[in-house]
Formats: structure tokens, C-alpha cells, sequence
């Protein structure tokens, strides 16, 4: 016998349960928790929640940081910067775009049918509780998701830059199974990953191009210095922002940072990237990769904050600290 049901969401229209399938409007088509369902009741459950929470973790944050020096040093400067560029879009769109939806997550419509699954640990913040993990995730809104796009966008860029087959399947790996992962946890809808997945292909697609390079040059014709060119960018994409999302701005703000310090520093920065001594350059990516994990530890009990804060130091830390720091030990020990 079906059973008609509803739930209500606080900001919402509501949510109509009729047996086993779900109908929320404005967010999807029935049925759309029968996947969800079928993922959580997958036996043995210790082992599935263990290795889809490994997983989602993988696109928590952290590790999205510690590529920025092994890139730059491993591969090449301009391939780390222009992946900088892309993890800053694809934050800016995730944030407009959750704002503007507002959708509520799966285990907060229908905590009967769906349950939160993840451990109370989002990138290196734990938090105090299971109940404080949940209450965190009801402020944040599931439409797009953020998983998703991050690991679309960043994983396809590193795809299109490696020709290993062995990296290119890792990466193919994590860009299907990190968003699999969000709907086994509860925290997303199908439409919430595949929306998300969808936004960062296409915005990875946009990495393709050097567009600050050339935007660059078209402010050159101006008769802008090097350092106004960022900050006139930076005043007109944050009131075109501010149109759009005021949580946006703050992050716009926070983001120009990189550019700015990129455009500042483009002499030493260049200088330091030209020098061709590979075990420099293994020391360099190491200590990078050390100073970048040093970095988010101490930026970490403020969460969200400390991400965008952590910004500029990367930055900082993986384009001139960092080579100077092994530069001066290399020199030391040469005398």
C-alpha cells in the first residue's frame, strides 16, 4: 500500500515521499533517492563506508594543495599557475551557484530513507561530533556539488597534461568515483554530482586557454602597469560578482591575491624557476609539498577561512620562499 508523506524543509516547498520513492520539487524526478538507498544498503557496510569516505576525502581540499608544488616543480610553472586559475573558478562558480539554489541535502529531506555516512572529518578539520558535522552540512547547500566540479575540472586538467596511462587511469578513477562517493555518504542528489561534473568539464575546457595571458596583454595596450592590470580585473569581476553572490566577493577578494602576487613577483619568481639542477628541483617539491602540509595544518581550525587564507601563502611558499629556502641550503653546503 502506498503511503503519501510529507516532509518539510525549512526555506523550501517541501518534499512528497510516497513509499520508497521520493519527489522533491524543484530539485528532481522521482525516484532520485532509490540510487542513494541502493548504495547505503550495499553489505558489508564497515567496508563500503570506510572506502567511500577515503575516497571523498580525496577531494576534500588538502590534497588539491599539495599538487600546486609538484606540479610547478615536476612538470612546469605555467601548468601549476594556470591549475591555480582553475581551482580558483571553479570555487567562484560552485559558490555562486549554491547560493542561488539553496537545495537542501538528501539526509536532511528524507532522514527516514537516508542517512549521513560521513565521519566527522571534512579535509583536516575534525569536527567535535557526528551531530556538528551534520549540522554544518544543513548550512551548505547540495546544488551544485562542490566534490563534483572540483574533481571534473582539476582531474581532467591534470589529465590533459600527463601522457603516463598508469596517472591517467588514477585520475579517470577518482573523477567518477569521488562524486559516487557523495551520493553512497547522503550529502548529495544524482543531479547535484552530475550538474557538478558537468560544470567542471566545462570549465577545465576554458583552462585550455591562457585567458589571463591574453587579457593581460589587452590591458598592456592600455597603458596599465603590470600591478593595476590585476587590480582594474579585480574591481570589475567583483562588482559583477557582487550582482551575483555576496559570499562570492569575499572569496573574489581573497583570490586576487594570487594573481597579484604572481604579477609582483613575476622577475624573481622567473629568475628561481629557470634554474635547471634536478636535484634542486626534487628538493624544492619536496619541501614544497612539506611547507604546503604545514600550511593547511596551521590554517586549519578555520576551516573554509583557512582554505582561502592558505591562498596566498601557498602561493607565496611554493613560488619564491621554498626555491630561496633550498637555494641558501644549497649554497651553504657547497662551501
Amino acid at each position: 500500500m502506498a503511503v503519501l508523506r510529507r516532509v518539510v524543509s525549512p526555506g523550501r516547498q517541501g518534499v512528497h515521499c510516497i513509499g520508497e520513492v521520493i519527489c522533491v520539487p524543484g530539485i528532481a524526478s522521482a525516484g532520485i533517492m532509490t540510487i542513494i538507498m541502493w548504495l547505503q544498503a550495499l553489505e558489508p557496510h564497515t567496508l563500503f563506508r570506510l572506502v567511500f569516505s577515503a575516497i571523498t576525502w580525496c577531494g576534500d581540499g588538502p590534497l588539491y594543495f599539495l599538487l600546486f608544488p609538484i606540479l610547478y616543480w615536476a612538470k612546469s610553472p605555467g601548468i601549476a599557475v594556470r591549475y591555480g586559475y582553475l581551482w580558483g573558478a571553479s570555487l567562484l562558480v560552485m559558490t555562486i551557484l549554491k547560493e542561488h539554489f539553496g537545495t537542501p541535502r538528501p539526509f536532511v529531506v528524507a532522514p527516514e530513507w537516508v542517512e549521513c555516512f560521513k565521519y566527522p572529518l571534512e579535509g583536516l578539520y575534525r569536527f567535535a561530533s557526528h551531530e556538528a558535522l551534520l549540522a554544518a552540512y544543513r548550512q551548505s547547500p547540495a546544488f551544485p556539488s562542490g566534490h563534483a566540479l572540483f574533481s571534473a575540472a582539476l582531474g581532467m586538467y591534470l589529465h590533459a597534461q600527463t601522457a603516463a596511462t598508469g596517472v591517467r587511469w588514477v585520475l579517470r578513477f577518482f573523477v567518477v568515483m569521488i562524486p559516487l562517493s557523495r551520493l553512497y555518504l547522503g550529502v548529495h542528489y544524482p543531479v547535484d554530482v552530475l550538474a557538478g561534473s558537468g560544470v567542471g568539464l566545462l570549465l577545465c575546457c576554458g583552462a585550455t586557454r591562457d585567458w589571463w595571458g591574453a587579457i593581460g596583454q589587452g590591458l598592456s595596450r592600455l597603458g596599465l602597469r603590470r600591478w593595476q592590470r590585476p587590480a582594474l580585473l579585480g574591481v570589475l569581476l567583483g562588482g559583477v560578482l557582487a550582482l551575483l553572490s555576496k559570499h562570492a566577493v569575499l572569496i573574489w577578494v581573497i583570490l586576487l591575491s594570487y594573481p597579484l602576487l604572481l604579477t609582483l613577483g613575476a622577475q624573481p619568481i622567473r629568475v628561481l624557476a629557470a634554474e635547471h639542477e634536478v636535484d634542486r628541483w626534487r628538493s624544492q617539491m619536496v619541501w614544497g609539498c612539506v611547507g604546503v602540509g604545514m600550511l593547511l595544518w596551521a590554517t586549519t581550525p578555520l576551516r573554509s577561512l583557512g582554505a582561502l587564507l592558505s591562498v596566498p601563502l601557498v602561493t607565496g611558499w611554493v613560488t619564491l620562499g621554498c626555491p630561496l629556502l633550498v637555494k641558501t641550503i644549497s649554497m651553504q653546503t657547497k662551501r
